[in-house]
C-alpha cells in the first residue's frame, strides 16, 4: 500500500472513500491507495503495450479531385507493411475499431529477451530540489489466453538501469471466466516501486515497460487494447501545499451505466483564493471513434455534476484512446500514438471558473464515470487540490561578537558567541500559537543578560534540560510578515576540562518550530530549523 504521511496539515484527520454504482460492473471497489499532503505535485507517465499491425492498409483519403478540391473521400487500400512499433495516428471517422485491427505485441527496446515492450520519459519539474515521495505501476489488458500464468509479472528499466523482474503486489481484477466482461477477459494490477525510484540521485528519463501480457490478432469480442502507467508524487518546497490522494480498483461500465467515486477529507483555499484542482484517470477499452462517454464531478456543497472534458478529451466521448496531459497529446514516449487504441491515461487541471465547480472551504466532492454507447474499464483515479497552511522558515546561524556569521566554523576556547533565529511565514495561512524550542549544547552557558528578542516575544529557560522556549506573538507569524530575528548570547567552555561531552569539538545544535494555522488548525511539530536556504 502507498505510505501514510503522520503529519497532517489538513483540517481533516482522515479520507473516506467508497464507490457506489447504480448499474455499472464494480468488481473491486475503488479504496485510497496512496494520500499525503505535502508542498510538491503528481505526475504520470504510460504508454500502450499493442498497436496495429498490417501488410497493407486502408487510408481514408481524397479520391477524386476536381480544379484543386476534392470532390469525394473514400478508403483506399494501400499496400505497406506496417509495424507495431510504428504510431497509429488515424482518429475520428478515420480510424478503425482495436478489434478490427490485427493487434500486435510492441516491442521497441531492441532486447532478444522481452517480447513486448514501450517506453515513456518522466520529467519531474525542478528535479534538484524534487524528492519522489511514491511511485506506483499499473498495467492492464485484454488477455483471452487459456493459460493466464505470468500475467501479474513485467520487466521494469529505470533511466541508465537494466531491466528488474517485478511481481504485482496486487492483482486488481482479473476477469478469466467472468460472465460480465465475456471472452475478452481483462486484467489490472498494481505494484508499489517507489524505493527503485526514490533512490535515483535523478528519476527524470526515460523508463520501459516490458513482458506485459495482452491478447493479440481481431475480432475478439470487446477488442484487444492494453498497457502500462507510473504515477509519481513529488515534494518540492518551491510548490504551494497539496493534499494527494490516488485510488484504484476496478469497474466495468456500459452503455446507461455509471460509477461514483466519493472523494472527501480535503479543505479547499478560502475566498478570495482560487480554487485549483487536477484529476487522474486511467482506463481500458475507451474507443477513439465511439463517443457518449464522460466523466463528470459534483462537490458536495453543489446540486449538480459538471462535466469535464477540454479539446483532446471532450465531454462527450472523454475516454477516447489516448494519454493526454494538461490538455495536450503526451508525446516524449516511444511509440507515441496518437491513438493508443483502446488504452487511455488522463491528467488534467480541474475547469472551475469562479469556483462554480470547486467551491472555496469545500470538503469533498464526486467523481462519476458514466457511458451512454462505449463500454470501458476504469481501474485508477487521483485528485489533488491546493491547501491553504501557514510555512514558517526557521533559520538557526552562529555569529561572533562583532555580527560576522561564522555558522560552520571553528570557535576557540572560552570564545563569547551569538545564536541568532530567524523566523518568517511565507505560507498562505496566517500561524497560530509559535513556539521556538532550543535545546543548548552541553558545552556552552547561556547569558540571560545579553538576549535581543522582537516585540512581544517571551522565553523561558529550564537550566536541567538546557531548553530555551520563546513565545512569538501572532502578530509576528501573519501570511505577508517580513522575517524577524531571535538573539541569544552564550559561551563557550573555558577550556577542554570544562567540556562534559569528553572534550568534543563539535559545538552544534538545531532550534524546532511548533505551530498550527489560523484556518488550518492541524498543529505541525518540531519542525528543525537549518542554517540558510538555497534555491530549494
Amino acid at each position: 500500500m502507498g505510505s501514510k504521511n503522520t503529519k497532517k496539515l489538513l483540517l481533516s484527520c482522515f479520507l473516506l472513500l467508497g464507490i457506489f454504482s447504480a448499474y455499472s460492473q464494480v468488481k473491486n471497489p475503488f479504496d485510497v491507495r496512496y494520500e499525503n499532503e505535502l508542498r510538491g505535485d503528481i505526475t504520470f507517465i504510460a504508454n500502450n503495450i499493442v498497436n496495429r499491425q498490417a501488410n497493407g492498409y486502408w487510408e481514408y483519403q481524397c479520391v477524386r479531385e476536381r480544379r484543386g478540391e476534392c470532390t469525394r473521400w473514400g478508403y483506399v487500400w494501400v499496400n505497406s507493411y506496417v509495424s507495431p512499433n510504428d504510431p497509429y495516428n488515424e482518429t475520428g471517422n478515420s480510424s478503425e475499431y482495436n478489434d478490427d485491427l490485427d493487434m500486435q505485441y510492441i516491442d521497441i527496446d531492441g532486447d532478444a529477451s522481452t517480447f513486448s515492450s514501450s517506453s515513456a520519459i518522466l520529467t519531474v519539474p525542478n528535479p534538484d530540489c524534487a524528492i519522489v515521495r511514491y511511485a506506483g505501476l499499473y498495467w492492464s489488458a485484454v488477455f483471452s489466453a487459456s493459460n493466464r500464468t505470468g500475467f501479474d509479472q513485467l520487466k521494469f528499466k529505470i533511466p541508465g538501469g537494466t531491466y528488474q523482474d517485478l511481481t504485482a503486489d496486487e492483482i486488481l481484477f482479473d476477469g478469466a471466466g467472468d460472465a460480465d466482461f465475456g471472452y475478452y477477459s481483462p486484467y489490472a494490477c498494481y505494484k508499489d516501486v517507489t524505493s527503485i525510484v526514490a533512490g535515483m540521485a535523478d528519476p527524470n528519463g526515460e523508463y520501459f515497460a516490458a513482458n506485459i501480457r495482452a491478447s493479440s490478432g481481431s475480432s475478439i469480442s470487446g477488442g484487444v487494447s492494453g498497457g502500462w502507467k507510473m504515477v509519481v508524487v513529488y515534494e518540492d518546497p518551491n510548490l504551494p501545499g497539496k493534499y494527494i490522494t490516488t485510488f484504484d480498483g476496478y469497474a466495468g461500465i456500459k452503455s446507461g451505466e455509471t460509477v461514483d467515486i466519493p472523494v472527501n477529507g480535503f479543505t479547499t483555499l478560502p475566498a478570495p483564493f482560487p480554487v485549483i484542482a487536477q484529476l487522474g484517470v486511467g482506463t481500458l477499452e475507451g474507443d477513439n471513434r465511439i463517443g457518449g462517454d464522460g466523466l463528470s464531478i459534483k462537490a458536495n456543497s453543489n446540486f449538480t455534476y459538471t462535466p469535464l472534458g477540454n479539446t483532446v478529451n471532450p465531454t462527450n466521448n472523454f475516454f477516447n484512446s489516448n494519454i493526454t496531459r494538461a490538455n495536450a497529446i503526451v508525446m516524449d514516449r516511444n511509440p507515441n500514438s496518437i491513438n493508443t487504441l483502446g488504452w487511455d491515461v488522463d491528467f488534467f487541471n480541474i475547469n472551475n471558473p469562479l469556483n462554480g465547480v470547486i467551491p472555496n472551504n469545500e470538503t469533498g466532492a464526486t467523481l462519476r464515470a458514466s457511458s451512454s454507447q462505449d463500454k470501458y474499464d476504469i481501474f485508477f483515479t487521483s485528485f489533488d487540490v491546493e491547501i491553504i497552511e501557514p510555512i514558517i522558515n526557521l533559520t538557526k546561524t552562529v555569529e561572533d561578537i562583532a555580527g560576522n556569521d561564522i555558522t560552520g566554523q571553528g570557535v576557540n576556547l572560552g570564545q563569547t558567541l551569538d545564536y541568532v533565529l530567524t523566523f518568517q511565514n511565507v505560507g498562505n495561512d496566517s500561524a497560530d500559537n509559535y513556539t521556538i524550542k532550543d535545546i543548548l549544547p552541553v558545552n556552552v552557558t547561556l547569558d540571560e543578560s545579553n538576549f535581543t528578542l522582537p516585540a512581544g516575544v517571551t522565553y523561558t529557560y529550564d537550566e536541567p534540560s538546557r531548553t530555551v522556549q520563546f513565545s512569538i506573538p501572532n502578530a509576528l507569524v501573519e501570511k505577508n510578515d517580513p522575517s524577524y530575528a531571535i538573539r541569544m548570547r552564550v559561551k563557550v567552555a573555558e577550556n577542554c576540562f570544562d567540556f562534559v561531552d569528553a572534550c568534543s569539538d563539535l559545538i552544534q545544535n538545531l532550534a524546532y518550530s511548533t505551530y498550527r494555522g489560523v484556518l488550518n488548525s492541524n498543529q505541525i511539530s518540531d519542525d528543525p530549523s537549518v542554517t540558510d536556504f538555497d534555491n530549494c
